[in-house]
Formats: structure tokens, C-alpha cells, sequence
């Protein structure tokens, strides 16, 4: 489904040039549970931001389901991650002003999803995620936990073949953190491809492979 191949990544300054990646091969199956691993300033989030169509690579090919993303116009790239892939952030990138619902809504709205259907997904996700009483609430109203299952539900409406989540966990405590890879992990048994970038080993256990950066090299 995804294959890297050969693909550096350099940011550029006037007064300055970044190596964020150098040479990475990488090749994920379909419905495969990935952890990404390394040290902060590995590159492990800019090879994320890269498999999501948020940065192009410098050099290199970067193919999913033998489409070359590295040759797709901003149109077609939009169109890409809208179809194939859903993120998840450390931080959860919810929108204050927006009730819960309408922070999970926002991705079906982008695809032009009937309001039915989106009603239909929404309950379905929640329900599944034991945060069905929240809807009514603003992101400033619940808890860190709750922020990240919200995050989480906000991914699985869209129903995308590829789960793409950076540091899902960080800001969580120990409950809440296995909470959430336990959705992961049945996500993973309902066939997503899922990538999870993580410092914590514990979380990374629950992936079936583990990638490790160092200085932007696959190590």
C-alpha cells in the first residue's frame, strides 16, 4: 500500500539547510499497525507529515496503492488524503469554537457527506468510544482524555483505509493512554493500515512492526 523509496527531505533558509531525512525506503502493507520510533528531531513526524501529503519530498518517490504522490498536483493531493487517510494529533487540533459534535462533523462536511449519513457515522463512532454524552460540550469543557477520544472519533467517521497518528498518547496519563491503543488495536483488527509515531515503548508494543529514525536514516 505505501512504499518510500529513496526519499530525502531538506529544509532550506536563507542562512540554513536542514537534512530532516536522508535516503529512507519504507515499504507498509495493506492493514498493517506500524510504530514509528526516535528520538525528538529524528524526522519521525516529518516522515508522517510526508505518508499524509503535508510535505513534499526533496528527492525520492513515495508511492500509495502505485499512485506517485511525489508527482501529484496540489488538487490531486487534496483529493488523496481526503480518500485514503485520517490523522490523528498529539494535541488533538480541535476547534474551540465548535461544539464536539461539530469538531467531529468537520471532516464529512469537507467530503459532502449527506446529513444523514453524517448523523448515522457520528453516533456510530461515539457510541464506540464511550463519549456519546459529550457531544453537546466545547473542546475547553472536557478532559485531556476525552480531547484525544474525540480526536480519535473524528478519524473514524471518515471511514479512511489509513490511520496516521502522532504521538496519540503524549499527553495522556496511563489509562487513557490504553484506552486509546486499545481502539488502535481493534481498528487494526478491522483491516486499517495504521501508523503511530511514539517515544513510549509500552505504546509501541501494541504495534505488529516498529521503525526506528536516527538523524533521519532508517536504523
Amino acid at each position: 500500500m505505501i512504499k518510500l523509496k529513496n526519499v530525502t527531505k531538506i529544509y532550506k533558509g536563507d542562512l540554513f539547510e536542514t537534512v530532516a531525512l536522508k535516503d529512507v525506503t519504507l515499504t507498509v502493507q495493506e492493514g498493517e499497525f506500524v510504530a514509528i520510533m526516535g528520538e525528538s528531531g529524528s524526522g519521525k513526524t516529518t516522515l508522517l507529515n510526508i505518508l499524509g501529503g503535508m510535505d513534499r519530498v526533496t528527492s525520492g518517490n513515495y508511492y500509495l496503492r502505485d499512485i506517485a504522490v511525489h508527482d501529484c498536483t496540489p488538487d490531486k493531493l487534496d483529493r488523496l488524503r481526503r480518500e485514503y487517510i485520517s490523522f490523528i494529533f498529539q494535541h488533538f487540533a480541535l476547534m474551540d469554537e465548535f461544539s464536539i459534535y461539530e469538531n467531529i462533523e468537520a471532516p464529512l462536511l469537507a467530503r459532502n457527506i449527506k446529513k444523514a449519513d453524517r448523523k448515522h457515522r457520528i453516533i456510530d463512532a461515539v457510541e464506540k468510544l464511550n463519549i456519546s454524552d459529550l457531544l453537546d460540550k466545547y473542546p475547553t469543557q472536557i478532559s485531556g482524555g476525552q480531547r484525544q477520544r474525540v480526536s480519535l472519533a473524528r478519524a473514524l467517521v471518515t471511514n479512511c483505509p489509513i490511520i496516521l497518528a502522532d504521538e496519540p498518547t503524549g499527553a495522556l496519563d496511563e489509562q487513557n493512554t490504553k484506552n486509546v491503543m486499545e481502539q488502535f488495536v481493534l481498528l487494526h483488527k478491522q483491516k486499517k493500515t495504521i501508523l503511530v509515531i511514539t517515544h513510549d515503548h509500552k505504546v509501541a508494543e501494541y504495534a505488529e512492526r516498529v521503525v526506528v529514525i536516527k538523524d533521519g536514516r532508517m536504523v
